[in-house]
C-alpha cells in the first residue's frame, strides 16, 4: 500500500486522478474510505471486470439497490435536482446514479479516461462518465448496497455553486474540443458514444481544473 497527499486540499477528483496515474492493476478504481457502499459489494463487479466491460460502477438508483441508511431529506430532495440539472445540460440519462463512491475500471480504461479528466472536485465522476461514454466505452451499473454516515463534507451553498461551475465547464471543454477538430466518440451508443446497461449478466458481455 502507498500513502499520497498534498500539504493543501486539492479535492476528491485531484487526489483519484494521482492514485489512478500509480496504480499497477489490470483493474483500477476507487470506493469511499468511509465505507458506505460495504468493500465486498465488488463480488458483483469481478464477473463484468473478467468479462471485459470496461467500466462498471455501483449504483443507489436502481431497482434492486439497498439503500440502508438515507441522507437527509434535505440533502434527497438537493439530489434530485441535481441530477435534473445534470441530465439537461450534461446527457447521461442512462446513468441512474453518477455520485456512488464505487467504480472499477479495466486498466487502459482508467488510463485514457484520468489522462483527459480535470475537475479536482465532487464533480469529477460526472466528468469521467462523460468522457468514458463519448470514448465508447461500455458503461455497467450494477446494484449496490449504501448507507449514508451523516459526514458530508459538502458546504451546501459554496459546495453547490462549485459544483454548477464544473458542470459548466464540462459543456464548455465539448465546445472547446469541437472547435480543434477532437473527438471522444470511439463507437456509436446511447447519449454521444457511449452504451450503457443496468445489471445485465456477466455473460452478455465477451491541465487540471481546481474549485476549490
Amino acid at each position: 500500500m502507498t500513502v499520497i497527499g498534498q500539504r493543501e486540499r486539492r479535492g476528491k477528483g485531484f487526489g483519484i486522478r494521482q492514485g489512478v496515474r500509480l496504480a499497477r492493476g489490470d483493474v483500477i478504481g476507487f470506493v469511499d474510505a468511509d465505507n458506505k457502499t460495504p468493500i465486498d459489494e465488488f463480488e458483483k463487479f469481478e464477473g463484468f471486470l473478467a468479462a471485459g466491460c470496461q467500466v462498471v460502477i455501483g449504483s443507489r438508483g436502481l431497482p434492486e439497490s439497498r439503500v440502508e441508511r438515507p441522507q437527509p431529506l434535505y440533502r434527497r430532495l438537493g439530489a434530485r435536482a441535481f441530477r435534473l440539472f445534470m441530465h439537461t445540460v450534461i446527457g447521461l440519462r442512462n446513468i441512474a446514479d453518477t455520485q456512488c463512491g464505487f467504480k472499477f475500471f479495466r486498466r487502459e480504461a482508467a488510463l485514457d479516461v484520468f489522462r483527459r479528466q480535470r475537475i479536482d472536485g465532487y464533480m469529477f465522476d460526472v466528468e469521467i462518465l462523460d468522457l468514458a461514454s463519448r470514448a465508447g466505452y461500455r458503461i455497467e451499473q450494477v446494484p449496490v448496497r449504501w448507507r449514508d454516515d451523516g459526514d458530508s463534507r459538502l458546504q451546501l451553498v459554496r459546495g453547490n455553486m462549485r459544483n454548477f461551475t464544473d458542470i459548466m465547464w464540462i459543456v464548455l471543454s465539448r465546445y472547446r474540443r469541437a472547435a480543434h477538430g477532437r473527438s471522444d466518440a470511439s463507437s456509436e451508443g446511447v447519449f454521444g458514444g457511449g452504451k450503457t446497461s443496468a445489471n445485465p449478466s456477466p455473460e452478455e458481455h465477451l491541465e487540471p481544473r481546481q474549485t476549490d
